[in-house]
Formats: structure tokens, C-alpha cells, sequence
């Protein structure tokens, strides 16, 4: 992280150019880099995990967030492809790494077949996009697209390509792996894929997004998706009463905010949406840290019913579940209230009013789901439990976590300045 930071200004090409270091990559290392220190200190116990199998994990674990900082950096198709298939295989090797039970090599076999095929949609759309362009770089893309808008090759190409985006991101209909891939994996492999990989497809969205959306059929297209992302992930949310179930089909809502950011690229939509991917993996680490300290040993999930009176057994715990689920929801002074008003107006500003009024009513919506958890967490109680011990670092940890999520809420200018410098190091801005 320290290195990431002390290189923002720096610029760099390697392999011809194929990997570039410029603000726009270091930006996401240094999101990506703090994540993973949240990560491994939220993750220390590992209690999920076999003994034998640890030093693995964590080998496995830091491959993966190698080749999410490598998809960052990427500005060529092929080396993208390498970089997205070092960041996933490791994460189907640690999804079955769960002490006994045997859901989780459904869950890994599960997010295997999901991601071969997710991967296969993207080299096709790559051929397609190679055979119409003549080229795999970005910059060259970037520039010979306008001259293909009506080419039905390059739109095929594009399509494919960002199915396997979607895929990333757990939009719709791309997000049926995630349901039972965070079920059934140990919590604490959940918690990485609700987070770092998210970072890695807002960085893919913003490189490449903005300029697909010349395509006059692809805007209305990824409109309908991102409404029907937020509706389906917050609809399915209010049936679940499992904390990983419900925060997989989160993930699916907040996927369709962020495709909003990509619909509104012209209006700083791309801006908003860096924001709120750095942001969100804020805000998932934290739900993630509090799940990872109640989750029973020997238990396949995590009923909402375990939450019942967490302010008794863990205060603090309590108090910064309560700010995460809050951002989450998208209520003031968080971070997620900032960067959902942020993309709503930038959908609002772009022409998208429809989208931005199913927006809108969604996070009305999404209030209901996390409302009621707060409710249990705070106001039911539950008799007999023991309290839940967490150590001075733990401890410290969540407590920056929580007045992170409250400091972005309030004065976010710091980080949109950050992401909008790196935005202008993109080729097409």
C-alpha cells in the first residue's frame, strides 16, 4: 500500500506497452493494496479454514490480488484475459477450503463452470473485436471504433466482452453464481470476493466502458440491466434470511448503481462510479468483518436470527455493522449515501431520468433489507449467548472502518479528486 501510494504520479510501460503504470492504475493498487491489509487483518483467525491448508490460503489469496492489481493496469485484451484468469483460478482453488460440511465443493464447482464460461464469452468477444479492429490494444480500440459503430462484429465483440464484466460484478443476469458461491464458501474467501474483484471490473468499466456506449443499442441495453440488477438483487434480498445469501444478492443491487455510472459516462457517471467501487469494498469488508467474528463453528451459514443482540455480546461490533448496513441502505452521512446520490445525478444529468427514478425507488427499496437487520442486531436480544471477544487490533480496525465509511460520507471530495485525476489519464478523456 505504502508503495502503491509513493508511486501515484508515476508512469511506466512494460511489454509494449501492453501494461502501463499511470495514476489511473496506481489509483486502484492503492485501493486494492488497502483492501487486502483489511483483509488480512479481518481474516487472522481463519477459523473456516482447514489448519493444514492455511499457508495456502494465503499464498492463493495474494496471487489473486496480483492479478486484480494486474487487471488495473492492463491496456491490451490478451494481457487482460492472463490478468483476469490469475486473479480467478486461485479463488475456485480456496472457495472448497472449508472445514468439513461438503457445501463447498458445490460452491466451488459452481463458481468454476460460471467463471470457464463468463471467461470463454470474453476471449470470443476478443476475437470478434481483434478480427473488426485490427488490433487488441485499448488505445488503438479506442480509436478505430468510431468507424465500426454499425459493424455488427464489433457490437457482437463488444457484447461478449462485457458479459464477462457483468459476470465480475455479479450483475444481471450474470449473477446467479453468487447466491451459492457466498453460501456455501468459508466466510472469510466471501469476503474477498464481495470486494477486491469488484474493484478489479470498476477499473475494466471505467478503461473501456465509456467508450462502448457509442453503440446507439448497447446505452438502452445497459440501462435495462442495471434497472433490473438493482430491482432483482433487492427483491430476492428481502426473502433471505441467511447474512451471505442476503449480502450476495447486495451485491447484485449495488452492481446495477455502478452500471449506471457507466450509462452516464459523459456526466461524470465513470467518476461516481470509481467512487463508489472503492467505497463498496469499504463497506462489504466491514459487513464481512463482523459476519467472519459470530459465524459457528461447524455451521454451514449465518442465520439472521445469530445477530440477536450483538449490541449486548459485542458493542462495538454492533455499532459498526450498524454503519456499514446504513451505507449500504444509501443513508446520509455515509459514504454509500454519497456515492449513490453521485451516480443517480450523473444518470439524472446524462438523460436517463427513468433509470434515475428506478434508482431512486430501489434504495427505498433496499432501506427495508438492512433495516431489518439493524433491528435485530440493536433492539432484539437473545438470551444465553456469549459474548463475542475480538482483540485490540481487531478492535482498532473495525473502529477506522467505521469512521472511514462516515469521513467518505461526509467529506468525499478528497477521494473524487483522486479518482477524477485518474480518470484523466485515460486515453479518452
Amino acid at each position: 500500500m505504502i508503495a502503491a501510494l509513493i508511486s501515484l504520479n508515476g508512469n511506466a510501460e512494460l511489454f509494449h506497452g501492453a501494461y502501463k503504470i499511470d495514476r489511473f492504475s496506481r489509483f486502484f493498487a492503492l485501493c486494492i493494496s488497502a483492501a487486502f491489509l483489511v483483509f488480512m487483518i479481518i481474516t487472522v483467525k481463519l477459523e473456516e479454514i482447514e489448519r493444514s491448508l492455511k499457508t495456502d490460503f494465503y499464498f492463493f489469496i495474494t496471487i489473486s490480488t496480483l492479478g486484480i492489481m494486474m487487471v488495473t493496469a492492463a491496456t491490451e485484451l490478451l494481457t487482460l484475459f492472463i490478468a483476469l484468469e490469475i486473479s480467478s483460478y486461485p479463488l475456485y482453488v480456496i472457495t472448497s477450503y472449508r472445514k468439513g460440511l461438503g457445501f463447498q465443493f458445490e460452491a466451488s464447482a459452481k463458481y468454476l463452470v460460471f467463471g470457464v464460461v463468463s471467461t470463454g464469452l470474453m476471449v470470443y468477444g476478443i476475437s470478434y473485436l481483434y478480427g473488426a479492429l485490427g488490433s487488441t490494444f485499448i488505445s488503438d480500440m479506442i480509436v478505430a471504433l468510431p468507424s465500426h459503430l454499425y459493424d455488427p462484429l464489433t457490437l457482437v465483440g463488444v457484447i461478449l466482452f462485457m458479459a464477462g464484466i457483468f459476470y465480475k460484478i455479479a450483475a444481471f443476469p450474470f449473477h446467479f453464481w453468487a447466491p451459492d458461491v457466498y453460501s456455501g464458501a468459508p466466510v472469510e474467501v466471501v469476503a474477498f470476493i464481495a470486494s477486491m474483484p469488484k474493484l478489479a471490473a470498476v477499473a475494466l468499466l471505467a478503461r473501456v466502458g465509456g467508450t462502448f456506449m457509442d453503440f446507439e443499442v448497447l446505452a438502452p441495453a445497459l440501462a435495462i440491466l442495471a434497472v433490473l440488477s438493482m430491482t432483482a438483487g433487492n427483491l430476492l434480498a428481502l426473502a433471505q434470511n441467511e447474512l451471505k445469501r442476503l449480502l450476495a444478492y447486495s451485491a447484485v443491487s449495488h452492481a446495477g448503481y455502478i452500471l449506471l455510472g457507466v450509462l452516464a459516462a459523459s456526466q461524470g457517471g465513470l467518476n461516481a462510479a470509481m467512487f463508489y467501487g472503492a467505497v463498496y469494498a469499504l463497506m462489504s469488508l466491514t459487513a464481512f468483518l463482523v459476519a467472519i467474528q459470530i459465524v459457528s463453528k461447524g455451521k454451514n451459514d449465518i442465520p439472521l436470527t445469530d445477530l440477536r443482540g450483538l449490541w449486548r455480546r459485542a458493542p462495538l461490533l454492533a455499532v459498526v455493522f450498524t454503519i456499514a448496513l446504513v451505507s449500504l441502505a444509501g443513508l446520509p452521512p455515509t459514504a454509500g449515501f454519497t456515492g449513490k446520490l453521485l451516480l443517480i445525478t450523473a444518470a439524472w444529468k446524462a438523460g436517463w431520468l427513468w433509470t434515475a427514478v428506478f434508482a431512486v425507488l430501489n434504495s427505498l427499496l433496499g432501506m427495508f433489507v438492512y433495516l431489518n437487520i439493524i433491528r435485530m442486531s440493536l433492539v432484539d436480544d437473545q438470551e444465553g449467548d456469549a459474548s463475542i471477544v475480538t482483540g485490540p487490533l481487531l478492535q482498532t480496525t473495525a473502529t477506522v472502518m467505521g469512521f472511514g465509511i462516515l469521513f467518505f460520507g461526509m467529506l468525499p471530495n478528497g477521494l473524487l479528486a483522486m479518482a477524477r485525476q485518474a480518470l484523466a489519464a485515460l486515453l479518452y478523456i
